[in-house]
């Protein structure tokens, strides 16, 4: 007989180098999601355990530099859960193109995270983009701030600011965001949270898009506007150092 998932959740992580960037952090993202879906959390659930489980697919990828990992967790709401990991190649992209998705947007609160993941945003925003050849889509709320994009979180750099959308204005708070914004502050970055809209967009010196599909990357335009990759070098950097730690 099938089995009838009720609920499910996933954590994307990179593996770089030969190890996984920011595993404690995202076992703790991990355990956080699952309590708010109240699967149930098994004795053998560690870190250790969790590695070993992301070593039988690592130790498949050979010669590779970086493998993005996806860590997908689902119950049938009876018993333990089940965990699987899939690998997929790193996105790599020469000469980025960023707009907007229009199609749905998101409505703000926390109320929906337990139930979504934005799983689904991210997968209808890449198809329209794919569709229209933009590289990346910026998805919004339903007040038409810019929220985030359908690879990761992105940021603008403004007048020598880091400015990225404040958390309430509907994003999914994730391990690289939360890093990014300390690594940042702890390097004598400004950066600003707050709501964001396409003015904000279009008079950024630099964006950046940063997530495990993508790694650091800066984007060089929306629509008219053209970007500047050099503003994005001191986040780079900064960023570049947190991950060979």
């Amino acid at each position: 007989m099938n089995k009838r998932y009720v609920l499910s959740t996933t954590e994307t992580l990179r593996w770089e180098n030969n190890h996984v960037l920011f595993l404690e952090d995202h076992y703790r993202s991990l355990l956080s999601k699952m309590r708010m879906k109240r699967m149930p959390i098994g004795m053998q659930f560690t870190p250790e355990w969790l590695l070993s489980k992301i070593g039988e697919i690592t130790q498949t990828l050979g010669d590779r530099s970086a493998a993005v990992l996806e860590v997908s967790i689902q119950w049938t709401g009876v018993g333990e859960v089940e965990v699987a990991v899939y690998a997929q190649e790193p996105i790599v992209l020469d000469h980025v193109v960023i707009d907007l998705y229009r199609d749905f947007y998101i409505t703000p609160g926390l109320a929906q995270y337990p139930l979504t993941d934005f799983t689904a945003f991210d997968f209808l925003g890449g198809i329209f983009g794919f569709d229209n050849e933009y590289d990346i889509c910026l998805l919004m709320n339903s007040q038409k701030e810019l929220v985030q994009t359908h690879l990761g979180s992105f940021f603008c750099v403004i007048d020598e600011e880091i400015v990225t959308p404040e958390a309430s204005s509907g994003l999914l708070v994730n391990v690289w965001r939360t890093r990014a914004i300390k690594s940042f502050q702890a390097a004598g970055l400004q950066v600003v949270e707050k709501s964001m809209g396409l003015f904000d967009l279009q008079k950024a010196q630099g964006v950046f898009v940063l997530g495990p599909k993508t790694g650091f990357l800066t984007v060089d335009s929306f629509r008219k506007t053209a970007f500047d990759s050099a503003a994005c070098d001191r986040a780079a950097k900064v960023w570049e150092n947190d991950v060979q730690q």
